[in-house]
């Protein structure tokens, strides 16, 4: 379950822009291609996600001006990831990460209220496909799990559900929006995953464990969720605050002249 969970956190990572693409150019001016939207116009939200569905088949090789990496595949160096509480105890370390189906994700919600800087964004994933190299060690409901090698693992419908609460301040004469609370929610109805070479190439060892992994998938999904929403919203929230950092508030969602 790891293996997966590592694929979520990656996943946010690059929706959120936390493997950051370097804009092309020093100027930071809004891309032309970016439909703009008005905060204080009645077809916001309309607006919004046809803003968003403009950026969508952009997102295959990156959006470099809003600071958007390719995402077909999302590559990774390396990730590490631990958790010591609950049933699972583990310590890993993934590297070269490869993940496709991020850009072939449906919208299934997006608003806006301007009024109390609230920003709100659902959207599905049908199939998401991950490999990488690992290395695992530590215990899984007190059973061993120890291994390095490839890993693969496939989700399958992901469902996010993302809020984010900003707050104004001034900065250099203009009004910019700070990031103060954001929420995820996320689930998701299955996961397959394979881990190469466990138990020093043990196959039959392996493949038990395998199995113990697939079938029960559920479960230790759900020993893992408090940490993991954690560390989507740590995530998410470190990503976003470079958007907002750079752009000000009128300009990712101006006024409308009047």
């Amino acid at each position: 379950m790891n293996c997966s969970r590592t694929l979520l956190l990656l996943l946010i990572t690059g929706l959120g822009c936390q493997v950051l693409a370097k804009p092309k150019s020093k100027s930071r001016r809004l891309p032309s291609f970016l439909k703009v939207c008005y905060r204080d116009s009645p077809e916001l939200n309309e607006c919004a996600k046809e803003s968003f569905l403009v950026l969508k088949p952009r997102l295959m090789d990156g959006i470099p001006e809003l600071y958007i990496p390719p995402m077909e595949p999302l590559v990774v160096p390396e990730v590490k990831m631990d958790q010591d509480s609950g049933a699972i105890y583990l310590h890993s370390v993934y590297k070269n990460v490869k993940i496709t189906g991020i850009s072939k994700h449906t919208l299934n919600d997006l608003r806006i209220e301007p009024s109390k800087h609230i920003f709100v964004v659902s959207m599905t994933f049908p199939q998401l496909h991950m490999e990488s190299d690992y290395s695992i060690k530590g215990k899984i409901m007190m059973m061993p799990l120890l291994g390095d090698g490839r890993c693969k693992v496939d989700l399958t419908n992901i469902t996010m559900d993302t809020e984010l609460v900003g707050q104004e301040y001034s900065k250099h004469g203009s009004t910019f929006l700070r990031i103060i609370d954001v929420k995820v929610k996320y689930e998701l109805s299955n996961v397959h995953m394979h881990l190469d070479n466990l138990f020093n190439g043990d196959k039959a060892l392996g493949e038990r464990m395998n199995d113990f992994l697939n079938e029960n998938w559920k479960s230790l999904a759900e020993e893992v969720r408090p940490l993991l929403t954690k560390a989507l919203v740590d995530i998410l929230r470190a990503s976003i605050d470079k958007l907002f950092e750079v752009f000000s508030y009128d300009e990712l969602l101006p006024k409308m002249k009047e």
